[in-house]
């Protein structure tokens, strides 16, 4: 997408351009209340969960066992200096490991997704669905301060959100 400012070339779904910071996305006033909320509302407003980490090394089995325990849907993977690996989710699971469950001890980051998308506290909530719908992704991890994970969002999360918006708004129309 090409700045209107500087001409610079962003990255498709980009809020701000990467060269001079002006935004890309303009909010139309004519949009309903929902689209200007998910538009003007950040990630911080959906009080990311504390993701829960697991080693590159880790074994695949204690990877499943630790989603079940905490019922939830991945882990963020963490190499020692605490620097975002990967993201290991029960897609992960179905999709890449249960052909052969022979490797349960196998190491969790010959399963993960490495390098995922992530978005950071200050990135709107469209944004974020967005990069979900572009991924399929059900998950993102919320990064701060070079580029470390602080959080985790989901689909769900962002759910409640617009449900809320929206029993608000039949509220007050």
């Amino acid at each position: 997408m090409l700045c209107p400012d500087c001409s610079f070339d962003n990255i498709e779904g980009m809020d701000n351009c990467e060269a001079c910071g002006q935004p890309l996305v303009t909010l139309d006033p004519s949009g309903g209340e929902l689209e200007q909320a998910i538009s003007r509302h950040s990630i911080a407003v959906l009080c990311p969960k504390a993701p829960l980490t697991i080693g590159p090394l880790e074994p695949v089995s204690k990877a499943i066992a630790t989603m079940c325990e905490q019922h939830v849907g991945c882990l963020l993977v963490v190499d020692e200096s605490g620097d975002l690996a990967g993201i290991f989710t029960e897609r992960d699971v179905l999709n890449r490991f249960s052909a052969d469950l022979s490797r349960l001890p196998d190491p969790v980051s010959e399963f993960m997704t490495a390098d995922p998308t992530t978005v950071s506290q200050d990135d709107s909530i469209a944004y974020a669905l967005h990069a979900m719908e572009l991924g399929g992704y059900r998950h993102l991890p919320v990064v701060g301060a070079e580029d470390r994970p602080t959080g985790i969002i989901s689909v769900r999360d962002i759910l409640r959100f617009l449900c809320v918006r929206f029993a608000e708004l039949r509220s007050t129309a």
